[in-house]
């Protein structure tokens, strides 16, 4: 009894040791197990904050982004739309000016064909004078000194003048001066070089000016193909073709444009306001 009883039993001093490295071993457990995935998940979460905020932050640059790059599309289509009602409004404002000056023009024409058909009808008939009929027998001998009058007698037709320094186009006569490249504006009643001397053999380009309402009434109605004709200052004649017509701002610089408006070679260049006091038309022949 005394042997068995002394074997059933284990010391007292091994089994507080064991049950209180147990004790330790399951205190320490869920903090090495359970720990670990919470700062995994501590550092995940503090690592994806970041990357969240950067990913709004580029949509929120994007979105306001385009909706500049719209406005401002936006914006260049109404710049557009006004530029071009604008275009349109000028552009029937100077047809109605234009009809205007054309219909003052026709008018003034008009007048000036009816007066000189009614000159040309009064010269007639005041040149018409009543004579008596009279017989001539041969007997009746010539007095002394007098010559008799030639059979075929010529009739009195004054010759036409010889034209000089004049355009004609569009059945309309104009003529000019000799002006100055330094002249501000044209003359009143003709037309007045502004570059060039008006030679029509001097392979040069020569710059005419008048005005509109004016003599230059009919420079806003060519086209190209019509035909202009000058007599220079020596009665020289040359017919020339619209090549080219230019409207232009009054605040041009025509410099920028010369070699266009004024062409080299035997060339004439036409230039009048558009009558509107913002344009001018240049009209370019060869």
């Amino acid at each position: 009894m005394t042997a068995s009883a002394t074997h059933s039993f284990l010391p007292q001093t091994p089994l507080r040791a064991l049950a209180g490295f147990g004790l330790a071993l399951t205190l320490c457990l869920p903090l090495s197990l359970g720990g670990a995935p919470a700062a995994a998940a501590a550092e995940t979460s503090a690592t994806a904050s970041p990357v969240q905020a950067g990913v709004v932050e580029a949509i929120t640059a994007l979105s306001h982004r385009v909706e500049r790059q719209s406005q401002t599309v936006i914006d260049e289509k109404a710049l557009e739309y006004a530029r071009r009602a604008d275009a349109a409004d000028e552009q029937r404002r100077l047809e109605a000016l234009n009809a205007r000056g054309q219909s003052a023009a026709e008018k003034q024409q008009a007048s000036a064909a009816a007066a000189a058909a009614s000159a040309k009808k009064a010269a007639k008939s005041s040149s018409k004078t009543p004579t008596s009929e009279t017989i001539d027998d041969g007997a009746t001998p010539l007095a002394s000194g007098t010559e008799a009058p030639a059979a075929s007698a010529k009739t009195s037709s004054k010759k036409a003048a010889k034209r000089t320094s004049t355009l004609f186009f569009r059945d309309v006569y104009v003529p000019f001066i000799q002006g100055s490249p330094d002249d501000i504006t044209a003359p009143a009643l003709t037309a007045s070089t502004w570059g060039g001397t008006g030679d029509v053999n001097d392979d040069q380009n020569t710059y005419f000016i008048g005005h509109n309402p004016g003599v230059f009434n009919e420079v806003m109605n060519l086209q190209i193909g019509d035909e202009i004709t000058v007599w220079d200052a020596a009665g020289k004649k040359r017919t020339y073709y619209v090549f080219d017509t230019l409207t232009l701002p009054n605040a041009s610089n025509y410099y920028t444009y010369e070699a266009r408006i004024a062409p080299l070679g035997e060339t004439i260049t036409l230039q009048t306001c558009c009558a509107d006091n913002k344009n001018v038309r240049c009209v370019m022949a060869r």
